[in-house]
């Protein structure tokens, strides 16, 4: 399938786009292949904008989301520090929310049901929304899962079924659709009138700060931060009450922004005008903070490529550690293949047996990579480092991690 290309922001509409970082033409980074797949592989350009009217950060080529979450592998359960993660997220909003039995609680985009999971009080109403093929693990969970893209026919269905939402969660999904205007209507029609609404994506600033490009990939159409969102959502009739940045996220460290309808009867907090004056200050509207960008990542490039050269010409074996999404854009632009990197592990076994997108890498299972022992570890889930350098066998076996981001080095 073709790829679309946007000409008009998606909040405000406006025309004046300037593209900042071109991470070339790459596949989808969750499509993972066959070996018979590799020849009729597709690449879309991997290239992001700013809109200098509103400031969001976006992608104008929009890779089409069957293409994307037909064949999709990504089980988020497969993390035990995801797992622990929306286990703590659930029982906040549990007890933040005073939620009680009966209560509607909708997760949209909700994998193989993580998060709903993560709910203990008895008797809560749990409903996912997924478009992939890994919706059956949710619903064989026991999860009231709806398989489809979130719209407005569809909250209309869930409404109508099950009642009006109290919370609505969408981790890692909001900056993910196209049609995003038509998603928050449909998000007014779902919540309860003193619903709540509640976005946790990676943070805009975290990712220029920390240099995270690999959290850059067609999935994620937008880089999130708050002074387009709430003009955005206003216009939608969606108010945002409360922030707050989170150091832990599926992708790094994130923000989760509280919305609810106007008229929702919480009040504001005051970490929302305080959020928006930092980014004025940081410079959200400057345009030097988005040329600094590129060249900040081809340092990080730059320095892992040598670390790479120089263990291989030690004679040091290097395997790769965690097959995430993003791991994938940072393997296609640093062009690094299976003659640097023979293998890849991943406890996902839907991901074992294929190929890394565009690198064409084999997964393997962690026995498989514990037989092995490679000297060293291309740690591609940078983000839960501190994870797997108390649990990992690897790390116990005597491996080291070459971490990639967001500095460059070799640990332990």
């Amino acid at each position: 399938m073709s790829c679309k290309k946007n000409k008009a922001c998606r909040y405000c509409g406006s025309e004046t786009l300037r593209m900042f970082v071109s991470l070339g033409d790459q596949p989808p980074s969750n499509s993972f292949l066959r070996e018979d797949q590799v020849a009729t592989e597709r690449r879309y350009p991997l290239d992001v904008y700013w809109c200098e009217r509103c400031f969001l950060v976006q992608l104008l080529d929009v890779v089409p989301a069957e293409t994307i979450f037909d064949d999709y592998v990504y089980l988020s359960s497969s993390s035990k520090a995801l797992v622990q993660h929306y286990g703590r997220l659930a029982g906040a909003v549990t007890a933040r929310f005073n939620l009680k039995a009966g209560d509607v609680v909708v997760d949209i985009g909700c994998n193989d049901g993580i998060l709903l999971k993560g709910y203990t009080l008895p008797n809560l109403v749990r409903i996912g929304v997924e478009p992939s093929k890994v919706a059956e693990t949710a619903s064989a969970a026991g999860m009231t899962v709806f398989r489809g893209f979130f719209t407005v026919e569809l909250a209309r269905e869930i409404a109508a079924r099950h009642g009006r939402a109290k919370v609505v969660t969408a981790t890692n999904v909001f900056a993910h659709v196209d049609e995003i205007g038509s998603f928050a209507d449909a998000l007014l029609l779902l919540l309860a009138p003193d619903g709540v609404f509640i976005i946790e994506a990676p943070y805009l600033i975290d990712m220029f700060e920390q240099v995270l490009f690999d959290t850059i990939y067609h999935e994620h159409l937008c880089y999130l931060s708050l002074t387009p969102m709430v003009p955005f959502l206003a216009k939608h009739g969606l108010e945002v009450v409360d922030v707050e940045r989170v150091p832990f996220g599926a992708s790094g460290p994130a923000i989760r922004v509280f919305v609810q309808p106007y008229g929702g009867g919480r009040q504001r907090s005051s970490q929302v005008p305080q959020m928006l004056d930092h980014e004025a200050e940081w410079g959200v509207h400057r345009p030097a903070r988005y040329r600094e960008f590129e060249s900040a990542v081809k340092k990080i490039r730059d320095a892992v490529l040598a670390i790479l050269a120089r263990l291989m010409a030690s004679g040091a074996q290097v395997g790769g550690y965690g097959a995430p999404a993003k791991g994938n854009t940072l393997l296609n632009y640093f062009g690094i293949s299976s003659a640097t990197v023979p293998y890849i592990a991943d406890t996902n076994t839907w991901k074992q047996g294929l190929l890394t997108p565009g690198s064409h890498i084999p997964i393997v299972s962690e026995e498989v990579f514990l037989q092995r022992m490679p000297d060293y570890a291309l740690l591609l889930s940078w983000n839960y480092l501190d994870f797997f350098l108390q649990h990992s066998d690897y790390i116990r076996k005597g491996g080291r991690f070459i971490v990639p981001m967001p500095s460059p080095r070799v640990v332990p």
